[in-house]
């Protein structure tokens, strides 16, 4: 039987090298797992902080409208739920409704666009009608206005014929023009950045021709 003595340098060498293995194996079993999972907990902790950013910016835009309709409602204003696309119908039943007491009154609309600024639809369209008196003429534009359905008045103007000669009596002496814009909520197949689901009433006294 053959015997075989280490010296002392290969003994050093060989506790060199068992040395060196461990760290190896240390390397590959336990700091790379290691490394590994404080990178997954990294980019966790930056998801959470991305999602919390997003929560409290989510939660002060939230606080905010709440304010602004608070504010509101105590000038008088009603915040009213955006109708979902396409409310045609039940805008046109609504504005025959209100126009029904009016003299030969048009209605038009041009093909409603997806808004990418607000995320809404909107349906822009005139609207004109003859009234006997001014003050028919405004609430007839207020019904619209603060109507059930949001909408912005762009432009108004009305013209009160009372006091002109040679008015025909086969006509209302005060004529209504309105430019006007509903806002619709978009369905699912349509692009959209936010699903905003109110709107204020607007204020109709800054319009040409209100306060007369």
């Amino acid at each position: 039987m053959l015997t075989y003595t280490f010296s002392k340098r290969e003994k050093i060498m060989l506790a060199v090298l068992a040395f060196v293995g461990l760290v190896i194996l240390w390397y590959q079993l336990v700091f790379s797992n290691v490394q590994k999972r404080v990178q997954e907990l990294d980019s966790q902790i930056a998801s959470a902080q991305d999602e919390l950013i997003v929560n409290q910016s989510q939660g002060a835009a939230v606080s905010k409208m709440k304010e602004a309709v608070k504010q509101f409602e105590q000038q008088g204003y009603k915040p009213v739920l955006l109708p979902s696309y396409d409310n045609t119908q039940n805008l046109m039943a609504y504005l025959n409704a209100v126009l029904g007491s009016t003299h030969d009154y048009d209605i038009a609309f041009e093909a409603p666009a997806l808004n990418e600024e607000d995320s809404t639809v909107h349906r822009a369209g005139t609207i004109s009608f003859d009234t006997n008196t001014y003050a028919e003429a405004r609430s007839v534009v207020q019904s619209i206005a603060h109507g059930p359905y949001p909408c912005q008045v762009d432009a108004l103007g009305i013209t009160d014929a009372t006091k002109q000669k040679n008015v025909s009596k086969d006509k209302a002496p005060v004529t209504t023009n309105m430019e006007v814009t509903f806002f619709e909520k978009p369905t699912k197949n349509m692009a959209t950045q936010s699903d905003s689901s109110e709107q204020k009433g607007q204020d109709l006294s800054k319009m040409k021709d209100w306060n007369k």
